[in-house]
């Protein structure tokens, strides 16, 4: 919940280093860069230190929201298709506990946001199906009287977190312009960071983890132990 595992993550990297045929004296430089809900644990610059180590000259960074949504905009492909299509494109990077927004027109970078929308807001036990960890944006919700109640042990199914998938999905609809109102957008986005809807007509794309689970969702709505299927199918 607080904390990074530093050794794992570690290990992941090593391994993808021995599978390439690399070694990282090799690697002359490259950039370390830390996003999303990853970035506000605690160990986060301790682990950024640790990954700088696999070669000499390596950038290492955490990104805020504004880069965050510019890169995953960028490597999904919008501004090129907002180029080339002349239109409006917005750009969603949803992840575990944030979703990125980038807005392009005609290939030009118009405005960057974040709300506070991801997959991992709730973690399950894919064993028992009992809510393992509750976010606290969640839990802000819940004391604002937005959802029902959820309570950290709780066996829930789908029908029990449909009030948050539909208000986190609504969420992202009026951030597009798509949905009357900004109140529910106004409660998830993230702090320090504002948001005006497009008003033209516009293209939606998206990219990151959850992104997956809306254009091929899992049969489980269970299988990453977590909201991302419900929410993927949902948006």
């Amino acid at each position: 919940e607080t904390s990074i595992d530093g050794p794992g993550v570690r290990d992941i990297v090593a391994e993808e280093y021995r599978s390439s045929g690399f070694r990282p004296e090799q690697v002359d430089t490259g950039a370390v860069i830390i996003t999303g809900e990853t970035a506000r644990k605690e160990n986060a610059e301790e682990v950024l230190a640790a990954l700088s180590q696999f070669a000499g000259d390596f950038v290492v960074a955490t990104a805020g929201p504004d880069l965050e949504s510019i890169l995953a905009a960028r490597g999904a492909g919008a501004d090129l298709y907002s180029k080339e299509h002349h239109t409006l494109v917005l750009n969603f990077d949803i992840g575990g506990g944030t979703s990125n927004l980038a807005l392009y027109d005609h290939g030009e970078l118009s405005a960057t946001g974040c709300l506070d929308v991801g997959g991992r807001l709730v973690k399950i036990s894919q064993n028992t199906g009992q809510i393992e960890a509750i976010s606290p944006v969640v839990k802000g919700l819940i004391r604002a009287g937005r959802i029902p109640p959820l309570s950290e042990g709780q066996r829930v199914g789908p029908e029990d977190l449909s009030p948050l998938i539909v208000l986190l999905a609504q969420a992202l609809e009026q951030a597009a312009g798509l949905r009357p109102g900004r109140d529910l957008m106004d409660a998830l986005l993230t702090q320090g960071v504002r948001w005006t809807p497009p008003e033209a007509p516009i293209v939606c794309s998206f990219s990151g983890g959850v992104a997956d689970c809306i254009y091929q969702p899992p049969p489980d709505w269970l299988a990453y132990g977590d909201l991302g299927v419900l929410l993927g199918r949902a948006i």
